[in-house]
């Protein structure tokens, strides 16, 4: 299986399997453009 790293592009830190992300997906005209995965919230950035 192949593996590959996950970056936040917010924060720049690698996400890892058990950290809480999502995908966000750009659709242009009904065509898949481009994605990207950031953290739900950002390590350091957590809030209470």
């Amino acid at each position: 299986m192949m593996q590959f790293t996950k970056t936040c592009i917010k924060c720049k830190k690698t996400i890892e399997n058990e950290d809480l992300h999502k995908i966000v997906i750009y659709v242009v005209q009904e065509k898949f453009t481009e994605h990207h995965y950031e953290h739900v919230e950002c390590p350091g950035k957590f809030t209470v």
